[in-house]
């Protein structure tokens, strides 16, 4: 796995499967554009995108439960039937802080681009 930080590749790797893992997202203006990829017809995964305003919240692993919170918007993964991808483009987000959580449910290779940079 590889973290990207500044550029607009947010996570591009191979997972192992029943890994639990996050990825930083900025939120620019309120904003937050992503378009998150996998690359073969094996990957399946669930993703969510959680949202913060603590100030220090580690953005990389679980943390503490007060500090990150579901933002409660469903976003489509790979059910291991075809490489594709989905978009995810929120505004109005009025938290300071953004991130994916990705469950994944098989060996799953993603690309997960930031759109708003």
């Amino acid at each position: 796995m590889s973290l990207a930080t500044e550029s607009p590749i947010l996570f591009r790797g191979k997972v192992a499967t029943t890994t639990t893992f996050y990825v930083p997202v900025p939120v620019r203006d309120g904003t937050i554009g992503a378009q998150l990829g996998w690359l073969d017809a094996v990957s399946s995964a669930t993703f969510t995108l959680e949202l913060s305003s603590f100030e220090g919240a580690t953005k990389t692993s679980a943390g503490t439960a007060w500090e990150w919170k579901d933002s409660g918007l469903t976003i489509a993964g790979p059910a291991a039937s075809a490489a594709g991808s989905t978009l995810v483009n929120v505004e109005n987000v009025r938290q300071k802080s953004a991130r994916f959580k990705v469950v994944t449910a098989a060996v799953s290779e993603f690309d997960f681009r930031d759109g708003t940079a």
